[in-house]
């Protein structure tokens, strides 16, 4: 793990985590949902043990998340069509009710308008966008085959607070499914984004078949879409107010950390256009993949920790 030059006397670590399986989680024991972590995951690490325990968890601190979706959108899939499904993922997490509470989970987010930039990365000194974007012609990572998806998430890892969040979703060669009812051999973009969306918000891959943040995706299911109870608890964990944040005992003693006020503008504001100056890029750098096989994800960041989180094809043989 490299290291970047002081700024104010802090310490930020420059990487993308490198990890086959699961990305992870909250110790809870008896519960299937998992939190994403600050620390790499072993090869060998399998989401069927339970969740990966070791790093800070991840959070947004704001109350308020904004995310744009490249204007481009797909060769299949129009801009429009785009905007209604991802608002409408994005929506299943916004209007959840936490069970202790009973009140709404304490995050919100919301469409801040299409850009032009297509690439994922992080400006640290300037404008930023939390990238929503199809890969039409070709999957730039390994597995384009199995890979539906993938979330890159910038974090702070001295705390674990997100900066920055995008998402890619695989289109080449693609049968994706726009339609309520999804053909058997379609891949429910509703479903893929959903799960992404639970990325984006710092969940890791739950252990739980029934999960949407489960790894893998079976075609023609449109289970995703909706969100178990396992889901509910995990995302109410993190976010269980709109004041509050659920952090590692590390960062707050009290395991609580007070929100910032609600403010959807992206980190060092908001831009539509790809800075001149991104955070470089390490080819040697891989994000992860669950399922048999590695998956190598370039993406780096300057200033805060960055990491890869795929959906993966299930097989309909051999399903995990």
């Amino acid at each position: 793990m490299m290291l970047s030059p002081r700024r104010g006397g802090a310490r930020r670590h420059v990487a993308v985590l490198a990890m086959m399986g699961a990305l992870a989680l909250v110790p809870r024991t008896g519960e299937a949902y998992c939190r994403t972590t600050t620390s790499p995951i072993p090869a060998s690490y399998s989401p069927s043990s339970g969740c990966f325990t070791k790093g800070l968890f991840l959070y947004w601190k704001g109350a308020c998340i904004g995310y744009s979706i490249q204007q481009a959108a797909s060769q299949n899939v129009s801009f429009e069509d785009a905007t209604r499904i991802i608002d409408a993922a994005f929506a299943t997490w916004n209007n959840v009710e936490c069970p202790g509470s009973g009140g709404a989970v304490g995050t919100a987010t919301s469409n801040l308008g299409p850009v032009s930039c297509a690439e994922v990365r992080y400006n640290p000194t300037g404008p930023n966008q939390n990238l929503i974007v199809f890969r039409d012609d070709r999957w730039p990572y390994s597995d384009p085959n199995n890979t539906l998806g993938l979330t890159t998430v910038t974090f702070n890892a001295d705390t674990g607070e997100i900066y920055d969040a995008d998402m890619e979703i695989n289109a080449s060669g693609r049968n994706l499914s726009i339609s309520d009812v999804v053909p058997p051999n379609g891949f429910d973009l509703l479903s893929v984004i959903t799960h992404e969306a639970g990325h984006f918000l710092g969940l890791a891959h739950a252990t739980s078949a029934s999960s949407t943040m489960f790894a893998s995706y079976r075609p023609g299911s449109s289970a995703l879409r909706s969100l178990s109870g396992d889901d509910i608890a995990g995302i109410c964990e993190i976010y269980p107010d709109t004041a509050i944040r659920s952090v590692s005992t590390q960062v707050a003693a009290t395991g609580r950390l007070a929100a910032t006020a609600c403010d959807p503008t992206p980190r060092h504001g908001f831009g539509s256009t790809c800075d001149a100056n991104p955070a470089p890029s390490d080819s040697n750098d891989k994000g992860c993949a669950v399922t048999a096989g590695a998956s190598s994800s370039p993406a780096a960041t300057l200033g805060a920790a960055g990491l890869a989180v795929a959906l993966l094809l299930r097989r309909r043989r051999g399903a995990v």
